[in-house]
């Protein structure tokens, strides 16, 4: 039944975006990707067992073309320039529908060609210093090595989540440790899925547009996933915004068990304090005061569950205090940084000197030093690599366009 409902969704997909494509009085923004994806699903091997996550594309599809006709519609379009409000919807909508096209052909088993646009996105944000995008989806399958910091999460996680109480946990260590993807298993873990709704992924790692107020993005972001309207979002753009958008997150998450992951958190300053509410002020004391902190803006009354994730200790102790810190580790288990790499290394368009490759296992892994982050960035290397060949015998030798990949020490260059 899953195969059938999963067809007809493709059938009515291809059939909306030829309707939104024939009715846009301008091109509909995206729409190269949005054919990218259309061929793939039309060739598309639907099976059960890609069947659910297919479906899932498909839903966030019909969702991004009204929203992309929307935007379509919007006067400033046929200008092609946008006010700084619009440049931060179509930046958003261009992320989800990045991210929803490497979903469907990871699900097709189609993403060996790099998924060259989203690459260039990519590149182009890097260029301009925005440099990382994390969302809560993830393939469960290419993740190795946390089952048990999982659970050592989850019970740290969901002790305090009752009513009347919203609970904190701050996950931090240093970068390419992984905790992203520990955050990442949470938020999709059955246990959460099944006490917490809604659940919102918020990435704080850069802002949409250059110079923006963080706070008000912040807000806005919480919103958008809340299903807010964006024309009430943008409307809050007074001298009392901030304290707008403030009431209006409290009220939307008002009398709901809601999950907030705040990820990759770099600066905090009082308005991101204690947002769990440990301190006891939970309220503000005037009216005034509802810009003055990130946490009026998140109910407690019915519990609910706020993560941070953070290379900095002192940001997420802020957040969310200092006895409610889960210290990632370095992976133990040398079975699973090697499964990461040969993941990775599973991408590779030619043909891989896999008895050269296992040779070098030990150097390798000493190399990754139980990062998954390095162990992946190994393999995507080596799959890159033209020049594997039963002569190499040190990671020092393999190179790509005549790059060391490592020193003397075995350290990433």
């Amino acid at each position: 039944m899953a195969v059938e409902v999963v067809q007809f969704l493709v059938r009515k997909f291809v059939d909306n975006l030829a309707e939104e494509a024939a009715a846009a009085a301008t091109e509909l923004p995206f729409i190269a990707q949005f054919n990218t994806v259309r061929a793939e699903l039309e060739k598309a091997a639907i099976s059960p067992d890609n069947a659910d996550e297919l479906r899932e594309c498909l839903y966030e599809l019909t969702d991004l073309l009204a929203e992309c006709r929307m935007l379509t519609n919007r006067p400033n379009r046929r200008r092609r320039f946008f006010m700084q409000p619009d440049a931060w919807r179509f930046s958003k909508t261009n992320k989800r529908v990045a991210a929803v096209r490497r979903r469907v052909l990871q699900c097709v088993g189609n993403d060996s060609g790099g998924d060259t646009a989203a690459s260039q996105e990519d590149g182009a944000a890097a260029a301009t210093g925005l440099d990382r995008w994390t969302t809560a989806w993830l393939d469960r399958s290419r993740i190795h090595g946390f089952d048990q910091q999982l659970m050592e999460l989850e019970s740290m996680a969901f002790r305090d989540c009752g009513v009347g109480r919203l609970a904190g946990v701050g996950i931090v260590g240093m970068g390419g440790i992984g905790k992203t993807a520990l955050a990442q298993l949470l938020f999709s873990s059955p246990r959460a899925r099944g006490r917490f709704f809604p659940r919102i992924w918020m990435c704080m790692s850069r802002t949409v547009c250059a110079g923006a107020d963080r706070r008000r993005e912040v807000l806005q972001g919480i919103l958008m996933a809340l299903g807010h309207e964006e024309d009430a979002i943008l409307s809050m753009d007074g001298s009392n915004s901030l304290a707008e958008l403030v009431i209006a997150v409290h009220e939307q998450l008002k009398g709901k068990r809601y999950l907030i992951v705040f990820d990759d958190v770099w600066h905090v300053d009082d308005w991101y304090a204690d947002v769990v509410g440990a301190g006891g002020q939970n309220t503000p004391q005037r009216a005034d005061d509802w810009s003055e902190r990130l946490a009026f803006g998140l109910p407690k009354e019915r519990g609910g569950l706020v993560v941070v994730t953070s290379r900095l200790k002192q940001a997420a102790e802020t957040m969310v205090g200092k006895s409610c810190l889960h210290h990632v580790q370095p992976l133990s288990d040398s079975e699973s940084c090697w499964a990461i790499f040969t993941d990775a290394l599973s991408q590779a368009k030619g043909t891989v000197d896999l008895p050269t490759v296992d040779s070098m296992k030990q150097e390798i892994l000493k190399t990754c030093g139980g990062l998954p982050s390095a162990a992946k960035t190994m393999g995507d290397i080596f799959a890159s690599s033209s020049i594997l060949s039963p002569a190499t015998s040190t990671s020092q030798e393999i190179s790509k366009s005549g790059h060391i990949i490592t020193g003397n020490n075995g350290s990433l260059k």
